[in-house]
């Protein structure tokens, strides 16, 4: 149910046995938001742990004592909502912009690692720097959910987890399996003085005592890593800078585009160009932002719309919707449509020859 009042848009929402309100400005996809919210909290109950206790305790339970220490990692979603784009286009994910060799060097270190430990449970191996994935590897045909992902990135940037040593948290990833719980084997090895590389490398298995295991496979992940100097470098400076995609890699006549946000469908990656001017400051990316969320909205709402065209007064919104992707583009206000268009068609042929730099085309399996 949506409500507007003044500047103020309210959205309810009943996940059963939960009622969720939000209150925002903006009415674009705030039922995603609660969606995800109900999925954060279920990362931590379970859905049938949250069923079970209202069926115990009765309908109006406070549901903050079984909560009680986590309003960080609800607010951390919260924030993540309002703090980048990616996150407005259906809780996809980011890959870490690198050279394709130095990601598939990553990607079978982890494979063979946890392959070679042959944990019966272990399932999921994920690489993480500044909420974006830097290489996933899989046991077989298990796929994770980019929602489930999200949840994990939550997780990791919480600050309260200790990064000098290993944790071990139980968390429940609903898009997997609503009922049940994975073991997060998370570790920091090289957030130290010394190296200061802000990756952080999860391994989840569904075993409680799989801690000593996946101790020993961290382990060997990261000494095949560091004796492999040129790669170490290479993803030191990937994961401490990252080289978010320069318009300017289009060639000749991109200075009109001042912005874009590129959805593959498929992986449900997302791919972003770096602040340019005019959009640099804070306000000026504020702006930015609130455009592709109106259009990612608005292709949500009507999903027969292919292409948009529409000029303002301080820029122009090019939206362009098909099977395989979707992408949202801001240009200069005195750009034309069919300029508009012959520079987009030269961003997508540059992206699919650099996409193994912006995209994890393969999931490595073990």
């Amino acid at each position: 149910m949506t409500m507007t009042s003044q500047d103020n848009h309210i959205q309810f929402l009943h996940k059963s046995p939960l009622i969720f309100c939000v209150v925002s400005k903006y009415p674009e996809q705030l039922d995603q938001q609660l969606e995800v919210l109900f999925e954060q909290i279920c990362s931590i109950l379970s859905k049938s742990q949250l069923e079970s206790v209202y069926k115990k305790k009765g309908d109006n339970y406070d549901l903050r004592k079984l909560l009680r220490g986590t309003d960080r990692l609800i607010d951390s979603s919260i924030s993540s909502w309002r703090a980048s784009p990616i996150n407005l286009v259906d809780s996809s994910i980011s890959a870490i912009p690198m050279n394709p060799s130095d990601r598939e060097f990553l990607s079978t270190t982890m494979a063979t690692s946890l392959g070679a430990a042959k944990l019966d449970g272990a399932l999921f191996g994920i690489m993480i720097a500044k909420r974006q994935i830097a290489a996933i590897v899989r046991f077989k045909k298990y796929i994770i959910h980019p929602r489930d992902l999200n949840i994990l990135i939550n997780l990791v940037s919480d600050t309260t987890l200790q990064t000098d040593s290993q944790n071990w948290v139980p968390i429940c990833l609903p898009r997997f399996n609503d009922t049940g719980f994975f073991y997060a084997y998370i570790s920091y090895p090289w957030c130290n003085k010394e190296q200061d590389v802000p990756a952080c490398l999860v391994l989840l298995s569904v075993k409680r005592d799989h801690f000593d295991g996946l101790k020993e496979v961290r382990q060997q992940i990261v000494s095949k890593l560091e004796n492999n100097p040129k790669f170490f470098v290479n993803f030191s400076q990937a994961v401490k800078t990252p080289n978010l995609y320069q318009i300017s890699q289009i060639g000749s006549n991109s200075e009109s585009l001042w912005s874009f946000l590129y959805l593959n469908h498929s992986s449900r990656q997302v791919c972003m160009s770096a602040s340019k001017i005019p959009l640099i400051t804070r306000p000026e990316r504020w702006t930015a932002r609130c455009e592709m969320r109106r259009s990612a909205s608005l292709s949500t709402q009507h999903p027969h719309l292919r292409t948009l065209f529409v000029r303002g007064t301080k820029h122009c919104l090019f939206v362009w919707v098909t099977d395989l992707f979707s992408l949202y583009c801001i240009f200069g206000p005195f750009v034309t449509a069919t300029i508009a268009f012959q520079i987009v068609e030269k961003l997508l042929k540059s992206l699919k020859s650099h996409e193994q730099r912006y995209f994890i085309i393969n999931t490595t399996s073990f």
